[in-house]
């Protein structure tokens, strides 16, 4: 009977794994995410030993997170193994609250099972939160990223956040687990209901309430105002070669063809990715003078990721800077606030060990969202520019605060180049979509090889740069044109101007499933 358990229970961590991880892009499969714990919940409901148990949720865990998270490998084969292991426990311990609160759910009512349903979904949320902070955080691939090509679905980020849509997709995979537990194995079956049941109807309302949203929320037709046209520049260098000491002058040049080149194209001004010239444009007198000659002979400003050194401290910063003709480099820029430990910094604890990025000394993280005015003199316009480099989209918090602070728009300059051709570059590109939804503004993405495109205010991928052949991984460039709803003009969104409110409502029901539970009294632990 063990070894019995044991293979299901193998089986249902395959079927979880595989439906978990063909969710998240750059596989084209959302609709797994409303199924994919259901094989590994059928299996908590029989009560496996604890041994087995634990086996299958950190092996599942494990192996889901290492496919996820797979094109790491191309920076270090020990970080992605660790990594995943380590998020991989915040998956087990889910699963154990499964394990804890379904074991006690036969011959329970409908409205016991719901209070139950919501609190795992809630407790869900508060792990996906809880990694915005927990070890320097990591809050990458959260389950809403399976939905980043599903509009319809992601409305309600504006006011959630993209928790909601997270907590949805955990509710509908209980309530459809549920439906199977109770109609074939525990066969507690009412006439009127037929082949259907309260549970399954609960989980189709927040698929309702999904579409309901969606269409409440649709912006007037044509009301729309363009915002400018941003000619973007790839010039992808591989990461490799990028600090070559002996090819930085090479590099620099790469950089400045594909620049003019672009610029011949009709456009407002000039995107360059995440630190884009070969020596700090602060810090280094040489480099700002030869970028802005360059903007002086093009007309055009340029948005640019770039680095900053301070001579006096020797502190470095990675950053977003402007630079228009004429006025040169403005001196107000934006430094990354969440820095990537062992790649920009090295943790305390882990002095002895060499940071992965061969470029500076340690980075200091900024302070504050620092929007940058963006004065377009052949509009007669000025847009604040809220900053996103690297991996910063992935934060919540961060593109919130931009957008309350004004932001009009959210500008993302990185560098994916890091993690090869794989699916990386795409999977990074999704979070901004989540970002986009939640404070309703457009985001436009700058990427050494890619993935450089626009995401329109309601989660639409609009353009995306690509090749002849299609691929986003190309040396060149192109236009972005970019608008905005008139709706959101001017306007906050809920989650804007109230945060993370439902991280405490999911924490809150939650406990209160926990009360319940241990009210309950069930016989088995």
């Amino acid at each position: 009977m063990n070894r019995t358990t044991l293979y299901w229970g193998l089986l249902a961590g395959i079927l979880s794994a595989v439906f978990w991880v063909l969710s998240i892009p750059p596989f084209k499969f959302s609709e797994a995410a409303y199924i994919a714990f259901v094989p590994l919940l059928l299996w908590v409901c029989g009560r496996p030993p604890r041994r087995y148990f634990w086996l299958i949720a950190i092996c599942t865990g494990w192996v889901s997170w290492f496919a996820i998270l797979v094109w790491l490998r191309h920076v270090t084969w020990f970080g992605t193994f660790a990594l995943s292991g380590l998020l991989a426990l915040f998956f087990a311990f889910w699963l154990f609250a499964a394990r804890w609160f379904l074991s006690g759910m036969s011959g329970r009512t409908f409205y016991y099972r719901a209070v139950v349903s919501f609190g795992l979904a809630g407790l869900w949320v508060v792990l996906e939160w809880s990694r915005t902070w927990v070890l320097w955080g990591f809050p990458w691939a959260p389950l809403s990223l399976s939905q980043w090509e599903r509009p319809v679905v992601l409305q309600i980020a504006a006011w959630s956040g993209a928790y909601g849509v997270s907590f949805l997709l955990v509710l509908f995979n209980l309530c459809v687990a549920q439906t199977f537990w109770q109609r074939f194995l525990v066969k507690e079956r009412k006439m009127w209901m037929g082949w259907f049941s309260p549970d399954l109807y609960l989980g189709m309302a927040g698929i309702g309430l999904c579409i309901y949203v969606f269409f409440s929320s649709l912006p007037s037709p044509n009301a729309t105002q363009s915002l400018f046209t941003a000619a973007v520049v790839q010039p992808y260098i591989p990461p490799t070669l990028k600090w070559d000491t002996e090819r930085e002058l090479e590099n620099l040049e790469i950089l400045e063809n594909q620049t003019r080149f672009v610029a011949n194209l009709e456009s407002d001004l000039i995107l360059w990715p995440e630190a884009a010239t070969p020596w700090p444009i602060v810090g280094t007198p040489q480099m700002q003078r030869r970028v802005e000659r360059l903007v002086d002979e093009l007309g055009k400003p340029i948005l640019m990721g770039n680095l900053a050194e301070d001579p006096e401290t020797g502190a470095w910063a990675n950053g977003t800077f402007l630079v228009e003709p004429e006025s040169g480099l403005v001196a107000q820029f934006y430094a990354k606030r969440e820095l990537v430990p062992f790649g920009e910094f090295v943790p305390a604890p882990f002095g002895f060990i060499d940071k992965v990025v061969p470029v500076g000394g340690s980075f200091e993280p900024g302070k504050s969202t620092a929007l940058i005015d963006l004065r377009l003199n052949n509009q007669g316009k000025t847009y604040r520019v809220g900053s996103l480099v690297c991996y910063e989209d992935v934060f919540p918090h961060l593109a919130r605060e931009s957008a309350r602070d004004g932001a009009d728009f959210f500008f993302v300059a990185t560098n994916n180049a890091w993690y090869g051709e794989g699916g990386g570059a795409e999977q990074h590109a999704a979070h901004s979509v989540l970002r986009a939804v939640e404070n309703r503004r457009p985001v436009v993405r700058a990427g050494n090889g890619g993935w450089s495109g626009w995401i329109d205010s309601y989660g639409s991928v609009r353009e995306v740069l690509r090749d002849a052949e299609g691929s986003i991984f190309f040396r060149g460039g192109g236009t972005l044109s970019l608008f905005q709803f008139n709706d959101w003009f001017g306007r906050q969104s809920f989650y804007t101007r109230h945060g993370d409110w439902f991280v405490a409502l999911s924490a809150m029901l939650a406990l209160v499933a926990w009360l319940l539970r241990l009210c309950s009294k069930p016989s088995d632990n």
